[in-house]
């Protein structure tokens, strides 16, 4: 198979350098380095790419503008960019055919993953694990607490992380697919709601709920932040579980306090 070269547009040298040598272990691919967009203009009218990776905060120009010439100019070309904030294609950008995304820093051992599903992605459609924002609830305090959630997802490499009222999905950030995120749903809901019975019948007052479960290659860890609102984060790979019980009981206060319960 010839070898495919990746174009990666980031002022931060030390990442692109991380991030280009990843993409060369992964074998098979050739990755080169572009400081801004005029340089990243510059690389792609000379050379033929199969793919490039686009952070989003360039010194020299906005990077949706080079987004949008990149996809205007070179039809065939694959996109992937790296958000300012979370996981999710920019919303300035979901009009635009972009085949992935990239958090910042990524996730080391899911990154091969998802260069090759990017790399493979038909043109013409966006990234689809990244699920459709959902309607803020009665309260509105969604926008508000999407960058914590966000920021935990990144700290933990989290394929999703979820805030659940009352069985309900109101908030989520990461690339799970939305059938997944409901089905997640629908199992922590269920867990805490036995977990509410078995208090009862024990005769003891439910004031905490904790849970986690581990498979082949996720973890899923749950916590009450109120006594109707879940926080739920699943993370693929070897990332302790003690970290990501420290992080996310650190964002559930931090959610508390922004809702003011």
């Amino acid at each position: 198979m010839a070898e495919q070269r990746i174009l990666v547009v980031d002022a931060n040298e030390a990442f692109a350098t991380l991030l280009q040598q990843c993409l060369e272990d992964m074998g098979g691919l050739r990755a080169d380095i572009a400081e801004n967009g005029r340089d990243a203009l510059r690389a792609t009218a000379s050379t033929r790419y199969s793919m490039a990776i686009v952070d989003m905060d360039l010194p020299d120009l906005p990077a949706p503008q080079l987004v949008r010439a990149l996809r205007q100019e070179h039809p065939d070309l694959r996109l992937m960019v790296i958000p300012l904030e979370g996981d999710a294609v920019p919303a300035e950008l979901t009009d635009v055919s972009i085949q992935g995304t990239l958090s910042k820093p990524f996730f080391l051992p899911e990154l091969p993953d998802r260069i090759r599903q990017a790399l493979s992605r038909p043109m013409g459609t966006a990234q689809p694990e990244t699920a459709p924002p959902l309607p803020p609830p009665a309260g509105g305090e969604t926008p508000s607490v999407l960058p914590l959630m966000s920021r935990l997802a990144q700290e933990v490499g989290a394929e999703a992380v979820l805030l659940i009222r009352n069985g309900e999905l109101i908030a989520h950030t990461g690339r799970m697919s939305e059938n997944g995120m409901t089905a997640l749903t629908s199992l922590v809901s269920d867990a805490w709601r036995t977990s509410t019975k078995v208090a009862q019948i024990l005769g003891k007052e439910h004031l905490r709920f904790e849970q986690s479960i581990e498979g082949a290659e996720y973890l899923l860890y749950s916590l009450a932040i109120t006594e109707d609102l879940l926080l739920s984060v699943v993370v693929a790979g070897k990332v302790p579980l003690g970290m990501i019980r420290h992080r996310a009981k650190e964002t559930a206060e931090a959610i508390r306090e922004t809702i003011g319960r």
